[in-house]
């Protein structure tokens, strides 16, 4: 792939990431579905055939030259209130909110075409009474089922109504999807401990509405990568109730040595999102924190899961300020010394935005024994790693807090005068930081 197309797909990638993590939940999920329509090559698997009286058929075909869906009588005698009809409803977790369709009928015999909608709650509603012309009828509120029907109307019973029928094509559901996908996530990435390198996460999701359409991964607030499932959509129509899988599953793999990953603590941001129009699909999203650690050297002296590290606090031979060291051991899992392995010691300085830093490498000696000094400053969190694989490693961390005494210090100490500059000075003692300000009056 070329430096251009690399950098368009990353950009695609940002901008639907973005909008999806980022959109309002209000009006979340809306989507179209197209059946019987074909200039779109839908065709009618969501549409059901039902009847209470076995002298209603139906007819199907939904290419060009064909009718469409289709409801005729075919008996002598039918009893008051029997019918036959093609009803299609809203999965589980959805709502119509506007329902179009092409339709033509014809009565007789006490037979009667009618389109019919059910509401979320009530009885079914009749929205048009088709003629022998066909003609487009809609439905404009909320309902979980639209049905197609011919129906006997007359007390006394119908006759055979060798005309009667129904017929509709080209339908066009407009449905809500209020149900967020669920999204569970795993591998070797989410594991405990530090990790380097390339890592994988297994990342599922299942949604009972229109299907998982999507998965989008962010490293510290940064979208990075996305994946796409199968879906059966053609030029912004579903071409199916559920248009995409009702569950979902892929591995990514990380590559923590690149941005936006950073040595010590990322975030990790994960979620699910179902298939909607634009971008107001349902999401669902998992956080995870991952430490990360690059910068420390894999020691090729073996495996030694056992690591031993406190902090000692000494002072100079002067009595001048007191040092801060790490002391530890490094042994192997049945209590061997490791000699001559390479430990890791980096520090965070606990604020936000602080990355971590490797300030020591000590090199155990014979009885496994290591101890470096850390450099002044503030409060701190330690870190002491030994890593004899990639994938291996045996951690020890450890909190130093500084017992600062702030001293603000004015220069000079003469009068001044308008013109002259005074010089301000903190110096945290116990910590090694001075920071100073000159003002000029």
């Amino acid at each position: 792939m070329s430096g251009k197309t690399n950098r368009v797909a990353a950009a695609a990638i940002a901008v639907t990431a973005v909008a999806l993590l980022t959109a309002p939940k209000a009006d979340a999920g809306p989507y179209r579905v197209a059946i019987c329509n074909p200039d779109l090559g839908a065709r009618h698997a969501d549409a059901t055939f039902e009847r209470t009286s076995a002298h209603y058929i139906s007819e199907s075909g939904c290419a060009t030259d064909q009718p469409g869906l289709v409801v005729r009588h075919s008996g002598k005698r039918t009893g008051d209130s029997r019918w036959g009809g093609w009803t299609v409803q809203a999965p589980r977790g959805t709502v119509f909110t506007h329902v179009g369709v092409n339709a033509a009928g014809h009565g007789g015999g006490g037979h009667l075409p009618q389109l019919l909608a059910v509401p979320p709650t009530g009885v079914a509603q009749v929205f048009g009474t088709p003629d022998a012309g066909i003609a487009r009828s809609r439905f404009a509120s909320p309902a979980r089922v639209f049905t197609a029907r011919l129906s006997c109307r007359r007390v006394s019973g119908c006759g055979t109504g060798r005309r009667a029928r129904i017929r509709i094509k080209r339908i066009a559901l407009e449905l809500r999807d209020g149900v967020a996908p669920t999204i569970a996530v795993g591998g070797a990435m989410l594991r405990p401990g530090s990790k380097r390198g390339m890592q994988p996460i297994a990342v599922t999701a299942k949604d009972v509405g229109a299907g998982v359409h999507r998965f989008l991964v962010q490293v510290n607030g940064q979208p990075v990568t996305a994946y796409t499932t199968q879906c059966r959509i053609k030029e912004g129509w579903a071409l199916r109730l559920r248009p995409c899988p009702p569950s979902a599953r892929t591995t990514f793999r990380m590559h923590t040595a690149a941005a936006p990953f950073h040595q010590g603590s990322n975030t990790l941001r994960i979620c699910s999102a179902d298939y909607a129009g634009g971008t107001s699909a349902n999401r669902s999203c998992a956080s995870r924190r991952i430490n990360v650690d690059n910068l420390c050297p894999v020691s090729r002296t073996g495996a030694a899961p056992r690591l031993e590290a406190h902090l000692v606090r000494k002072s100079t031979d002067d009595g001048g300020a007191r040092t801060v060291e790490v002391h530890g051991r490094l042994l192997s899992a049945t209590g061997v010394p490791v000699a001559g392995a390479r430990v890791c010691i980096a520090t965070r300085i606990p604020i936000p935005g602080d990355l971590e830093r490797v300030v020591a490498m000590p090199t155990t000696e014979a009885d496994g024994r290591f101890s470096a000094e850390l450099p002044d400053g503030p409060n701190r969190q330690v870190r002491v790693a030994y890593w004899w694989s990639h994938a291996n490693v045996a951690e020890r961390r450890l909190s130093l807090r500084v017992h600062a005494h702030p001293r603000l210090l004015v220069r000079p100490h003469h009068p001044l005068h308008n013109g002259h500059a005074a010089r301000f000075a903190v110096d945290a003692a116990g910590s090694g930081s001075r920071l100073g300000q000159a003002i000029t009056g």
